[in-house]
């Protein structure tokens, strides 16, 4: 069985209005050609990776949101941008995200047949555009510095534990299973989350001079304590899921691991083609 590999890159499927409708549309166009797939006894991956970072920009040579490529190649001929008022909200400043241009026509949401007709044309050798080496642009390069900006820094000081999460043993804590849940899912999704505990970073403690003056004052039984921007807001628990969105104003998905589908000729449910 071949395998044709589908990549869409995006910046935002919360509040990005191309984004969302080019995984829209892409959906469509990959539903449609699900028997021509079958036919041909083709497999098809299906990775859908958000880019919030620039060392995931620079790792994807990553040029405008959203991008689709077949096998390395992008569906699109050349790069168009115009401003996206949504992307420009995410990081305070204005962004350019792409434009889609197909039969002599622009459109910020490209349209089905134009996906389509995408795949098909890589599919069958005739791609048209060739990579030219990679340098982060600047408009990716300015939405990346004014979103870490705009990002708020958070940092978890915990107890004394067995070893830096607390999973461990016989008996674990669903609490901390949550919480290492949640933090690995956000440093996947570009959201860092400090973590600390006096066994492990006892230092940390130290010269921090809020959680230090906390542990002076209540003891290592106030803890855990939740520093958001070097300000203490949460002590002795951690956040709720619904906290951790609010606090770090990040969209719901960002709790979630970012995924991989396989669609068109795959009905297996574990990600394994038939």
């Amino acid at each position: 069985m071949k395998e044709i590999i589908i990549d869409f890159l995006y910046l935002d499927l919360n509040t990005c209005e191309r984004c969302v409708s080019t995984d829209g549309a892409l959906n469509e166009a990959l539903a449609i050609l699900s028997g021509v797939f079958r036919t041909l006894n083709y497999s098809v991956k299906v990775n859908k990776q958000n880019i919030t970072s620039k060392k995931l920009a620079e790792q994807n040579h990553f040029v405008s949101s959203p991008t689709i490529r077949v096998n390395g190649m992008d569906i699109c001929t050349e790069v168009k941008e115009s401003d996206c008022g949504d992307c420009g909200d995410l990081c305070g400043d204005s962004v350019d995200c792409r434009v889609f241009t197909y039969e002599g026509k622009d459109y910020e949401q490209p349209p089905v047949a134009m996906i389509v007709d995408g795949i098909l044309r890589i599919l069958y050798g005739n791609p048209a555009n060739e990579e030219s080496p990679y340098t982060l642009p600047d408009n990716l390069n300015k939405y990346f510095l004014r979103r870490d900006v705009v990002m708020k820094k958070m940092a978890i000081y915990e107890p004394a534990m067995c070893c830096e999460t607390g999973i461990c043993g016989v008996s674990v804590d669903p609490e901390l299973i949550r919480i290492s849940t949640v933090l690995n899912a956000l440093k996947k999704n570009g959201v860092e989350v400090n973590r600390y505990n006096l066994s492990n970073a006892p230092m940390e403690f130290v010269n921090n001079k809020v959680i230090n003056q906390y542990i002076n004052e209540k003891g290592p039984e106030g803890l855990p304590a939740v520093l958001l921007d070097d300000e203490i807001i949460i002590t002795g628990r951690y956040p709720a899921n619904d906290e951790f969105i609010k606090l770090l104003g990040i969209p719901e998905s960002y709790l979630s691991e970012p995924k991989t589908t396989n669609k068109g000729g795959c009905c297996c449910s574990d990600g394994k083609c038939c």
